[in-house]
This record gives C-alpha cells, structure tokens and sequence, in this order.
C-alpha cells in the first residue's frame, strides 16, 4: 500500500558487477499479504522519487516562508504521499479520477469507469505480455500464480507467443504420414 510508503522504505538494488546498467529500485511495502519488498518496473521510477522529494522541500519551504519559521528536514521516517502538514494521504481516487478525465480516457476498451485498482491489472498485463514468470510475477504484486491465471490467462497465449510459434527440427519432407498405419 503506497499511502502508507516513507522514504526508509526505498532502497536501490545495485547492477551486476561490470554492468552499465543504472540501479533497480526496490519499495517496502505492506499489503493485504503482509509485508514484502517489490521491485519497481523500471529504474527510472527513481527519477520520479527525486521530483516527488524535491516538490516536498519546496512545499516545507514555502510553509516556512509563511509561518516565519525554519523550514522542516525530510526524513527517512516521513510518508512519500502526504499532505501539507506530513499526515499521508488517505486516498487518491479523486486525484485519479481528475486526472483520467483531463487525458480523456475515464473507461477502459470494454466501458468499464477506470479506477486506480485498473492500474495493477494493467501493469500485470503487460508484465505477463513482456514474458515475466508468472510465479515470479505473483511474488512481486504479492498475490498467487492461481489469481493471475483467473484474471489474466486471456494473456497468457500473447506472452507465449515465441513459445507457441517456434520450430525445431522437425522437417516436413521426413515425417510419417499420421494415417498410414491405419492403411496396413
């Protein structure tokens, strides 16, 4: 659960040795499975931490500025989501909701109202189409290979698709005819 998401909760997962590759970043985070560490998609999420903390000091900035008093250090101990006065956010339905009406896309393909729980389907979908070991997959969203299967095998064969399309050795020229036993 994000909204209860502080900054202790991050940490940087280092490239293998020798690789140029940039850090992962990895959220602590506690759920309806209890608590369990979540690779980010992508390490650029990184990149929107530092903005979202940046925003925060400007905030505490401006704050200070106006009650006359010095500004309040960000720690580790602070939530990421919070309103003014640091409490976290209790919800984002209405931030969502604004922002899902402003990029004229409030329904899914099928006229189902977009909600930020759409927001997991999605990224288990495109997970599972990029080719992710649904056990895998399942660890990291904190759920059961038997959850995915029941709400996301319709992608199951896309993201098998090289698997289901391959060929190997096998020669028309040399194969038995499937009936000519049956001749005999």
């Amino acid at each position: 659960d994000l909204r209860n998401l502080k900054w202790r909760d991050l940490r940087e997962i280092p490239p293998q040795k020798g690789s140029n590759q940039p850090a992962d970043i990895a959220l602590y985070v506690t759920g309806k499975t209890g608590p369990r560490e979540v690779v980010a998609r992508t390490s650029e999420v990184k990149k929107y931490f530092k903005i979202i903390l940046e925003l925060r000091k400007d905030e505490l900035e401006k704050i200070a500025i106006k009650e006359k008093k010095k500004p309040k250090k960000i720690t580790q101990d602070d939530y990421i989501f919070c309103n003014r006065d640091g409490t976290p956010i209790t919800s984002f339905k209405k931030s969502f909701a604004t922002l899902l009406q402003s990029a004229k896309v409030e329904e899914d393909t099928h006229g189902n109202k977009r909600t930020i729980y759409s927001l997991r389907h999605t990224y288990a979908t495109f997970r599972l189409q990029e080719g992710v070991h649904q056990f895998i997959l399942a660890k990291n969203m904190g759920t059961s290979t038997e959850m995915l299967e029941r709400h996301y095998g319709h992608t199951s064969s896309v993201a098998s698709v090289e698997e289901l399309t391959k060929s190997g050795n096998f020669k028309r020229g040399n194969s038995a005819k499937s009936v000519d036993w049956l001749m005999e």
